[in-house]
């Protein structure tokens, strides 16, 4: 993966200010419900533009992210607006969880912002264990992905492998 670093500090709560979770009921009631139409909501309590001016592909590089309540609303408004991973310092554990089972990478790695500025290009292999800036020169490793989330984020979420198994036979299908 590559793209471009936007940064995030202070605690970004689920709720405020990755995603309101008002605007979340709002689209639901409506039935407007889609990654793409919440992603237009994407951190515009702390960035009124990033919808319009984030890229497929960037990164949002916080300090803490996803505290508060496990909703994953703000993983569906992250992945909506094309942000191809998470990289912070700290997640909050439902929204580490919340956003594997959506498909959305997400790396914990304490001093990231000591490594990356705002719209540093950055490149990502989940697969090694590399995270290259390539702006700065500087590499940071970390523990690769298990096999089992690399498959359950290359097929989108939790939901679209389950249902892509069951097809293929690897998990049988229940009869009602």
């Amino acid at each position: 993966m590559r793209g471009n670093a936007w940064v995030f500090r202070g605690v970004l709560d689920v709720d405020w200010e990755i995603c309101s979770y008002r605007t979340y009921q709002g689209l639901q009631e409506r039935g407007m419900y889609t990654a793409e139409e919440i992603g237009k909501y994407c951190m515009v309590k702390l960035d009124p533009d990033f919808p319009k001016k984030v890229r497929k592909g960037d990164f949002i590089v916080g300090e803490f992210m996803g505290f508060g309540h496990d909703h994953d609303h703000a993983c569906l408004s992250i992945l909506g607006a094309g942000v191809a991973a998470v990289l912070c310092d700290t997640a909050a554990p439902y929204f580490f969880r919340n956003s594997i089972e959506r498909g959305l990478p997400i790396l914990e790695l304490p001093g990231i912002l000591d490594a990356v500025k705002q719209g540093d290009e950055l490149e990502l292999d989940l697969e090694t264990g590399r995270l290259t800036n390539i702006s700065s020169g500087v590499e940071l490793g970390f523990e690769p992905m298990p096999p089992f989330i690399l498959r359950k984020l290359a097929a989108g979420g939790m939901l679209p492998l389950l249902k892509a198994e069951v097809e293929a036979g690897i998990i049988p299908k229940r009869i009602k």
